[in-house]
This record gives C-alpha cells, sequence and structure tokens, in this order.
C-alpha cells in the first residue's frame, strides 16, 4: 500500500500575555527530502546499475525515496480493441491509440502518486517516462523533474519527448559524463552524475585489486560487455587487432606494422545468452575464452587477473545507434588494479586518465586500436604500474559521499546535509 498524505502541521496555540518561554526557542530540523523515482519497467544491465546507485546516493544523504514503476501499454501482450475487447498482440498499435494510452498510463501513475502526498522531486528513470514524470509532479507538488540519461537514449528519444524536454521548465536532463550533456546541450543543457557503483561491489573489486599474483606466461587481454550487442561493442575491431599482434611480420614491413607479439589471450565476458554470431566469430580461435554471466566473484577474478581491459564501442549516432557516455566497466577494470583501453569516440575519456591509468586509440580501426596493444603489451611491469594508479584513482572517483553529494545537486538542487 502507498503511504497516506502528509498530516497539515498543527498550529501552535497563542501564548497568553505576560507569559515567557521555558526554553530557548531553536530552528525546526529541515525536513528530509521527499523523491519519487519513476522506474521503467525493463531496464538494460547498465542503467538498473545506475538507478540503484542513485537510489543508494539519495538515502545516503537522508532522502526519503519512493519507487513507482508505471505499467504503460508498452508493457502489455495486447491492446484494448473497439468494443473494449482485446486486440492481437500482432496487430500493430495505431499511433493515436498509443498516445492514448501512454496518457492514461500515465494520468494513473500519477494518480498513485498523488497519495504520497507533497514531494519534492519526481524523478525521470528513462526519458519515456518524461510525461509520466510531468503529470505527476503537477499533482504533487514537486518543483523538479531530473530525467536520468544512461547512453545512446540522448540519440534515440522520440521527437515529442524532445519538446517537452526543451520548453518545460521542470524537466532537467541528467546524463553520465560532460559529452553526454553536450550532446544533449540542442535540447537542453542539463547536469551530470559521474557512475556510481554498488558498495559491496566496489569493495569486492578493490579486494581483488590488493592481492598480488604473478604474471602468467600470455598476456591476457579482457573486454566485457552485454554479449548480445558484440557488435556495437567493436569485438571484430578487438580481434582483428590481436590477430594482428599475433601474426609474424615479413623482413620488409614498416617499423609500425605490428605483429611479433606472440600468444596474447583474449578473455570476452558478459551478460549471455551469447548469439550463435558470436560463437561463430571466435570459433576456433586460439587463445580466447567465453565466460557467460559470470557471478560477481568470477568478473572481479577476471578483471583482477587481466594485463589490460579494451572496450572498443563504436560511436554511431544513427541507426543502428550505439556508443558510450561514460561506461561503467572502464571503472570496474580499474578499480580492480587493471590498466584499461576505451573507446576511440564518446564520453569514455571521461572514466580514465589518459596516458596513466588508460588509453585511446586514434580512432576506430583496428589497425589503430593494435598499434596501441603492441606498445602498452610490450611491457607488462609498466602495464602492472598502471593497474595499480588505476585502482587508487579510481577509489578517489567512486566515493560514496562525493557520488551522494553529486546526486544530491543534480536531482534536489541543493547540498546534502
Amino acid at each position: 500500500m502507498l503511504p497516506s498524505r502528509r498530516s497539515p502541521t498543527r498550529p501552535a496555540a497563542p501564548a497568553e500575555p505576560g507569559a515567557t518561554s521555558a526554553s530557548t526557542p531553536t530552528s525546526a530540523p529541515t525536513p528530509a527530502p521527499r523523491v519519487l523515482l519513476l522506474r521503467p519497467a525493463k531496464a538494460r544491465p547498465d542503467a538498473a546499475r545506475q538507478l540503484a546507485a542513485v537510489v543508494a546516493g539519495l538515502q545516503a544523504g537522508g532522502a526519503e525515496v519512493t519507487q513507482l514503476t508505471p505499467g504503460g501499454p508498452d508493457d502489455q501482450q495486447a491492446r484494448t480493441g473497439p468494443g473494449g475487447r482485446r486486440g492481437s498482440p500482432d496487430q500493430p498499435a495505431r499511433p493515436g491509440l498509443d498516445l492514448a494510452g501512454r496518457c492514461r498510463s500515465a494520468w494513473e501513475t500519477a494518480a498513485l502518486a498523488r497519495a504520497l502526498g507533497p514531494l519534492d522531486s519526481v524523478v525521470v528513470g528513462q526519458v519515456d517516462l518524461a510525461l509520466t514524470g510531468l503529470v505527476t509532479a503537477r499533482l504533487t507538488g514537486a518543483s523538479r523533474v531530473p530525467v536520468l540519461f544512461h547512453g545512446v537514449d540522448m540519440w534515440t528519444m522520440r521527437r515529442h519527448l524532445r519538446l517537452l524536454l526543451r520548453h518545460d521548465p521542470l524537466l532537467c536532463p541528467v546524463t553520465t559524463s560532460s559529452f553526454g550533456a553536450g550532446a544533449l546541450s540542442p535540447t537542453r543543457m542539463g547536469a551530470v552524475i559521474p557512475p556510481g557503483l554498488d558498495h559491496r561491489w566496489r569493495e569486492a573489486l578493490l579486494a581483488e585489486a590488493a592481492r598480488r599474483r604473478p604474471l602468467p606466461p600470455v598476456p591476457t587481454v579482457l573486454t566485457v560487455f552485454p554479449l548480445d550487442e558484440w557488435e556495437a561493442k567493436g569485438l571484430p575491431t578487438l580481434v582483428d587487432a590481436l590477430d594482428t599482434l599475433r601474426a609474424p611480420v615479413p623482413e620488409e614491413a614498416p617499423d609500425d606494422a605490428g605483429g611479433t607479439a606472440g600468444p596474447v589471450r583474449l578473455v570476452i565476458a558478459g551478460a549471455g545468452p551469447a548469439p550463435g554470431s558470436l560463437h561463430a566469430l571466435i570459433a576456433g580461435r586460439e587463445h580466447t575464452d567465453l565466460f557467460e554471466d559470470p557471478s560477481d566473484e568470477e568478473l572481479a577474478r577476471l578483471y583482477a587477473t587481466a594485463d589490460l581491459f579494451a572496450l572498443c564501442t563504436r560511436t554511431r549516432t544513427r541507426s543502428p545507434v550505439s556508443g558510450e557516455s561514460h561506461p561503467t566497466a572502464l571503472l570496474e577494470a580499474q578499480l580492480a588494479g587493471c590498466a584499461v583501453i576505451g573507446p576511440a569516440q564518446g564520453g569514455s575519456r571521461d572514466a580514465y586518465q589518459r596516458g596513466v591509468t588508460g588509453w585511446t586509440p586514434a580512432d576506430e580501426s583496428s589497425p589503430a586500436l593494435a598499434r596501441v596493444l603492441a606498445d602498452l603489451l610490450a611491457d607488462r611491469a609498466r602495464l602492472a604500474r598502471a593497474g595499480r594508479l588505476a585502482s587508487d584513482w579510481a577509489r578517489a572517483v567512486t566515493d560514496p559521499d562525493d557520488h551522494s553529494q553529486a546526486v544530491f545537486a543534480a536531482l534536489l538542487g541543493r547540498q546534502r546535509s
């Protein structure tokens, strides 16, 4: 059940003439800010992690957080047709009916939220819920409606949502990097909250970094992403670059041709299942391992035992859209003591210290990536030192108190108490 509306404060009785106060008057304590988070029914893993970190940051600062998942037409198996009968799920929805369904869903959600009483902020967990957030704010008196962006949604949001974001003063876009804020700036200037991490997960990664292990004979390059996104995440580019490193170099080849690195182990890990096309790509390749749905313990160990972490996401602002705003995997790898290579384009450069804890290829081509890999893998002791620096740096930039302060500033427009 939803909590009932807050009771109004009872006014104090007037003082009798000539009466004196028995105690020194003190200022009333500042009430805890009240926040409603509208969560999407289905969120990608990176978005779900970011929403959990935002809630943790708000609660750490003393905010009262209620979460509500609107049930919209996108989640329905079938739609209501004329006369109240259920339509076939195979029939495409007509735009007019779809818009009517969205408006009805927004109103029903706002009516439920109204029972919470006055709110300070209605946080929209996904841009598709912006209309619901606006209606809810109007009914609950919320003065802010921050809209969280998690990556490519800054390019894929629908036109009517872009118009809402541009013209309604309550709405404020919130992204995870300066790159994301810049991409949204033609629509509206917004705030930045760097990615946060679950406390226990962060401590587990730091614990793995503290363990000293001997270097295995074969260097390891790790990449982590949702396995069904293997093409957008640039896995073919990484595979080609490693093939270049392993290949023998002809005597007449230029000095920067790559090759002669010897065997290099490639480890691919992420949420599965892995599609057949991914299995076909790596079938028969030596020194290549695939980990589907690793546990947190397994993933932390993979980060800590790799020489180098590489994320090679391709940035595409038109269909099929792909890109990174501020990938959490780069921070996770560094916390575990692993130096990183980030994508050539996008917002990943906020996630490491270039030339110290991480490196960036000149472009998205496999030769550019191969040159960076060859330079780094030629000196594994240097990579180990970079990994130790990476863990210290990532520990500092993922400090939970700092993240909570950033969450309060962006979502409530105030400093946490």
